[in-house]
């Protein structure tokens, strides 16, 4: 960082600081005159249109004074104070500012993509046995050494990337979690968690540290939960959310939608629940088959995927938390996010993955750079490929469009990382190929009645994206070196 930036950065922590401290003495009062001066500003900085949208889509919230605005005063009002501070420095100045511009000037001037964030796996190991674990297929011993998540974060550092999701395995059986934490103090890091191993302990290194956000993994209440997790699995987690609230930590919950849990999970009786057991965001994926044992069986058909998307807008207008829907929200999301558009995954051995979900690898991180990882060729062609359709409401590489998915395993050097790429070529594979083709057939009328504007942007997007890729030989980095196309 230039003295330039650093001077900048100390300036805008301080009033971050002076900010947060005015609006914890009353919240509910001096909301609205901070956002609307929030929003004054991100409209100058040279942040993504997507951020700026979500800026404007905020300021609308509050002043219009729906459940939203009141998940902010919430936020406010049960976060610790220093806790706020830190991660608004981590996630707004550094991830959000200066980050995307470095993000930004490495991609016009190298040529290739650097996305938002990414995952990273430290551990396979994990003191729960679930059903149906997308990772679960993973051989369970393998575990990140700390001098490697330490390289591979100062890496991403260096490229802008100072947001970073931590999965596994379950990330708090890594012996190094939260010496990873303080030695990154300006990346702001969200992990999943079963909660079991929350003791007062670590939730108070947890507050120290200020810049970790825990989502707890559950299946439903309690008969639900323990059913897939376990006996007692629902009292540990209900135990951890209530440690963390007294120690006045942001925390979430994550769900696994599945055929015999949808209703539940997006029931007002559930969500209700976790928001006064002190959630303020949620995310929502669908079961995909992949990982152990993958069961097609627990998989959402067609209609319970849009019960899915409407029960989510729903909580998402109604309530005073923040649910994100990994594959429903696609049109706000431009379409598929993984491949290093605007993440990647990193497993606990170091394979370079596409996404949680994509279980195909091109290159270890121990054998390269994250540099040299970001260029590896089947993310570029990936890359190419999105939006795989006009129609966002179909984002994802592996259930919806499983032909895509097939290509890309194809490619010279890709290796499958679990089973998925022989399950592709048997019932999985068929099962697949017929269930995004009903969900095609169900989701495209809802997707241009509800966003006429983005299936517009889309098809120009990708109109553009293709020519510009055409009339250079098929060679990404044109693309990604002119300023002109939004990536």
């Amino acid at each position: 960082m230039s003295i330039k930036e650093s001077v900048e950065r100390t300036v805008s922590q301080a009033a971050i600081n002076k900010a947060i401290d005015e609006l914890k003495k009353d919240p509910d009062h001096n909301l609205s005159g901070f956002v609307d001066k929030v929003a004054g500003i991100a409209e100058k900085l040279p942040l993504q249109p997507l951020f700026k949208d979500q800026v404007r889509g905020v300021k609308e919230l509050v002043n219009s004074d729906r459940p939203g605005k009141q998940l902010l005063v919430n936020l406010l009002r049960d976060t610790d104070a220093q806790v706020l501070k830190t991660l608004a420095g981590a996630f707004v100045i550094d991830a959000s500012w200066f980050g995307v511009r470095t993000q930004r000037s490495v991609t016009e001037q190298e040529g290739f993509n650097v996305p938002w964030f990414m995952l990273i796996d430290p551990t396979e190991r994990c003191n729960y046995h679930c059903t149906g674990c997308w990772a679960g297929s993973y051989q369970q011993a393998k575990e990140m050494s700390f001098e490697t998540f330490d390289r591979v974060l100062t890496e991403a550092e260096a490229l802008g990337i100072h947001f970073v999701v931590v999965s596994g395995g379950e990330p708090t059986c890594y012996p190094h979690l939260i010496d990873i934490f303080q030695h990154h103090k300006d990346t702001a890091f969200m992990f999943y968690t079963n909660g079991s191993l929350f003791s007062e302990k670590f939730v108070e290194q947890l507050r120290t540290c200020g810049n970790a956000v825990p989502c707890f993994s559950v299946e439903g209440f309690r008969e639900k939960t323990d059913a897939r997790r376990g006996d007692g699995a629902w009292d540990r987690v209900m135990l951890a959310m209530d440690r963390c609230r007294s120690a006045g930590l942001l925390y979430g919950y994550s769900v696994c939608e599945t055929n015999a849990n949808l209703d539940e999970v997006t029931s007002d009786a559930f969500v209700d629940h976790m928001i006064d057991k002190g959630a303020k965001i949620a995310w929502y994926f669908q079961y995909v088959p992949v990982g152990r044992e993958p069961d097609t069986g627990l998989m959402l058909t067609a209609q319970q995927r849009l019960q899915s998307y409407e029960r989510i807008h729903a909580i998402r207008a109604g309530k005073a938390l923040f649910p994100a829907d990994f594959w429903n929200d696609g049109p706000y999301t431009g379409g598929c996010i993984a491949g290093a558009r605007r993440y990647f995954h990193i497993t606990a051995d170091g394979n370079v993955e596409p996404c949680a979900f994509i279980h195909l690898s091109q290159g270890n991180i121990n054998d390269m750079s994250l540099k040299e990882a970001l260029q590896l060729p089947f993310l570029s062609e990936i890359q190419k490929f999105q939006p795989y359709s006009d129609n966002l409401l179909r984002p994802c590489l592996l259930i919806d469009h499983p032909d895509y998915f097939r290509k890309i395993a194809a490619m010279p050097g890709v290796k499958g990382t679990d089973g998925t790429v022989e399950n592709m070529s048997g019932h999985v594979g068929e099962h697949l190929d017929r269930l995004s083709l009903e969900w095609e057939e169900v989701s495209r009328p809802v997707f241009e009645r509800d966003f006429p504007q983005a299936a517009q942007k889309a098809r120009e997007f990708k109109q553009r994206k293709d020519e510009n890729i055409a009339s250079h030989g098929g060679d990404m980095r044109a693309f990604y070196r002119d300023p002109a196309t939004e990536k």
